[in-house]
């Protein structure tokens, strides 16, 4: 994935580079150097995928937890 790819990835989801540098516990400049990045590195892509993978499993839950009651 190109620095390119993985910015319009965050923002398409709705992500800022700050909001998800708070989720991963950096400062927004890390994730930053992975947009000006070649290749990411892969370790945020996979955190990015699963972040994305679990906020969607939470919104998942939350909606079936919201027609059980």
């Amino acid at each position: 994935m190109t620095g390119l790819d993985f910015r319009n990835l965050l923002i398409s989801s709705g992500l800022t580079q700050q909001e998800f540098a708070n989720e991963m516990g950096v400062h927004r400049t890390v994730i930053g150097r992975q947009y000006k990045a070649k290749v990411v590195d892969p370790v945020w892509s996979y955190a990015l995928a699963g972040y994305l993978a679990m906020r969607q499993a939470r919104e998942l839950v939350s909606a079936m937890a919201t027609k059980t009651r």
